[in-house]
C-alpha cells in the first residue's frame, strides 16, 4: 500500500512497550485486583493504537488489521460454540459421567500414583477442562494421597501432567480449537500432529511417577471420595459401555480427517441422542445445548464436575480470544512483531534453532502475561510467516504452540492456570512444579523434533523443508524470509 511507505518502521524498544504494557496491566489486572483478562488487554490495544497513530497509521488500517486477525480464528470459534453445545449434550446423555465412573475404576491402592494421571488425562479429554478436572478429581487425589502418606506436591504434579494432557488433545478444549485457529489448520489434524510429540511426553512422564509410586507401594489406600463420586454418578445417571460410542465416534471423525465443524456438530448429535436416553425431555435437551448441566446430585463434588457445558459457557472463552487475537493483530500491523522477530532471526539461523525460539518465546510469554492464550496467539502471529518460509505445515507451529504455550502455564504461580491449581489443590505452583513433569519433557522432545526433523510436517510436500538460514535471514536454495 502507498500509505504503509510513509509509516515509520518502530525500534525494539517502541516495539517492545505494548508487551512491557500487557505484563503491567495483566498482572496488575488478574493477579492483584481478580479482574477478568479482557479489560486488561482492551487497554493494551488502546496503547497499542497510539504507539501506531505515532508511527503514521491510520485508525482505519489498524482496525481492520483487528478484525482480518479475528476472521481467522472464527472457525475455531464457530467450534468453540458448538464443543459448548456438545459438553451440554454429553453430559445430560451420562457420557461424560460414564467415563468419568469406569476411569475412576482404575484406581488401585498400590499403583496409585502411576494410575492418577491416566485417570486425569482421560476426565480431562472427556470435560476438555483442566481446571475442572482439577478441581474434582485432583481435589480427591489430594486427599488419598495424604492418606497414603505421599507428599503433596508430588500428588500435584500427577494431577497438573494429567489434566495439562487433556486439556491439550481434546477436540473440546479451548486452548487446542484456539491453537489450531490462530494459525489456520484444521483442528483434527492439529490433534493428530501433536499425538508425535505429546504420547511419548506422557508416557514418560506417567512412568517416572509410576517409579515414584513403587516407594509407598505398601500403603492402603482410603478410597471413600472415590466411592462417594461413583455412587452418585450412577444414582443420577444409567450408566453402560454403550457411552463409548460418543467418545470413540470422535476419535472415528478424527481418523477420517472428517471436517471440524461437521465432526463437533456429529458428536453433539450423538449427545442429544443420548441425552434423550437418559430420560431428557426436548426442552431439557435444549436447555443443556444453550445453557448447559444445572444437576443437584447432593454430592458437590460431582455438581462442581458437571455443571457445565452449553453454548452460553463459551461466550467468555471466545470474548477473550477476540481481545487477544486484537491486540494480537495491532501489534503486528504497526510492525512490533516484524522487529522483534527481525532480532530473534539474527541469532536463530537453523531450523532447529528457530523453533527452540518459538518454544522458549511461548515459556515467556507464559510468565510475562500470566495467561496461555496469550502465550499461543502472540508467538502464533509472530512465527507463522517464518514457518511458511522454512515449508513447514501450520501443524508444526500449532503443536508448538501447546507444547510450550499450554503445558507450562501450569508451571507459573501468577499464570491463572498457576492461580486455579493453587485454588483447587491447596499446592503452590513453586511446590508442584518440579513433578509436572510433562509440562518439562514436552517442550524438550518438541525441541530434539525440531533439531532432527522428527515428525516435521513440509507445507508442500514436493519442496524439502528448509533447514539452515543464512546471515540475512534468507533460507538456503534462494528461499528467502521476507517478515
Amino acid at each position: 500500500m502507498e500509505g504503509d511507505k510513509m509509516c515509520k518502521k518502530p525500534s525494539l524498544m517502541v516495539s517492545l512497550i505494548p508487551f512491557i504494557s500487557l505484563i503491567v496491566f495483566m498482572l496488575l489486572g488478574v493477579i492483584v485486583f481478580d479482574s477478568a483478562p479482557q479489560i486488561p488487554l482492551i487497554i493494551c490495544c488502546v496503547i497499542t493504537a497510539f504507539i501506531g497513530k505515532f508511527l503514521g497509521i491510520s485508525w482505519d488500517d489498524m482496525e481492520k488489521a483487528m478484525i482480518e486477525t479475528n476472521s481467522m480464528a472464527m472457525q475455531a470459534n464457530f467450534i468453540i460454540m458448538i464443543v459448548g453445545c456438545l459438553v451440554g449434550t454429553w453430559i445430560a446423555g451420562g457420557v461424560v459421567p460414564g467415563m468419568i465412573y469406569y476411569g475412576l475404576k482404575m484406581f488401585t491402592p498400590t499403583m496409585f500414583l502411576f494410575l492418577l494421571p491416566v485417570i486425569c488425562a482421560i476426565v480431562s479429554v472427556s470435560t476438555g477442562s483442566a481446571w475442572t478436572t482439577a478441581g474434582t478429581m485432583g481435589t480427591a487425589a489430594m486427599g488419598i494421597g495424604a492418606g497414603l502418606g505421599i507428599p503433596a506436591p508430588i500428588v500435584a504434579g500427577a494431577v497438573v501432567s494429567g489434566a495439562s494432557f487433556g486439556d491439550k488433545l481434546s477436540p473440546l478444549s479451548d486452548s487446542t480449537n484456539l491453537a489450531a485457529g490462530v494459525v489456520g489448520t484444521n483442528v483434527f489434524e492439529h490433534i493428530r500432529h501433536m499425538l508425535y510429540t505429546t504420547i511419548p511426553s506422557f508416557t514418560i512422564a506417567v512412568s517416572l511417577f509410576g517409579l515414584i509410586g513403587l516407594k509407598y507401594k505398601g500403603a492402603v489406600v482410603d478410597t471413600t471420595q472415590i466411592d462417594a463420586i461413583s455412587k452418585t454418578i450412577l444414582a443420577t445417571f444409567h450408566i453402560s459401555p454403550l457411552i463409548f460410542i460418543a467418545p470413540l465416534s470422535v476419535i472415528l471423525m478424527i481418523i477420517f480427517k472428517v471436517p471440524a465443524i461437521p465432526g463437533m456438530i456429529g458428536g453433539a448429535t450423538i449427545g442429544t441422542i443420548f441425552a434423550f436416553s437418559q430420560g431428557n425431555s426436548i426442552s431439557e435437551v435444549l436447555h443443556a445445548l444453550f445453557y448447559g448441566v444445572q444437576l443437584s446430585t447432593g454430592n458437590a463434588m460431582v455438581d462442581s464436575l458437571l455443571n457445565r457445558g452449553g453454548l452460553l459457557s463459551m461466550m467468555e472463552t471466545i470474548s477473550l480470544v477476540m481481545c487477544a487475537l486484537a491486540f494480537g493483530g495491532l501489534v503486528k500491523r504497526i510492525g512490533c512483531l516484524d522487529t522483534i522477530i527481525s532480532v530473534i532471526l539474527k541469532h536463530c539461523h537453523s531450523r532447529g534453532s528457530i523453533i527452540l525460539s518459538n518454544i522458549v518465546s511461548c515459556i515467556a510469554m507464559n510468565f510475562m502475561a500470566a495467561d496461555q492464550y496469550m502465550s499461543i496467539v502472540i508467538p502464533g502471529q509472530m512465527y507463522k510467516p517464518v514457518y511458511e518460509k522454512l515449508n513447514l505445515h501450520p501443524t508444526n507451529l500449532s503443536r508448538v504452540l501447546e507444547d510450550a504455550g499450554t503445558l507450562t502455564s501450569g508451571l507459573v504461580p501468577w499464570s491463572t492456570c498457576g492461580a486455579i491449581y493453587f485454588t483447587t489443590l491447596g499446592v503452590s505452583a513453586f511446590a508442584y512444579a518440579p513433578f509436572h513433569f510433562l509440562g518439562f519433557i514436552n517442550p524438550l522432545v518438541s525441541a530434539f523434533y525440531g533439531y532432527t526433523g522428527i515428525a516435521l510436517k513440509p507445507l508442500d510436500s514436493s519442496k524439502p523443508i528448509g533447514n539452515i538460514l543464512s546471515e540475512n535471514n534468507t533460507l538456503d536454495k534462494d528461499n528467502t524470509v521476507k517478515i
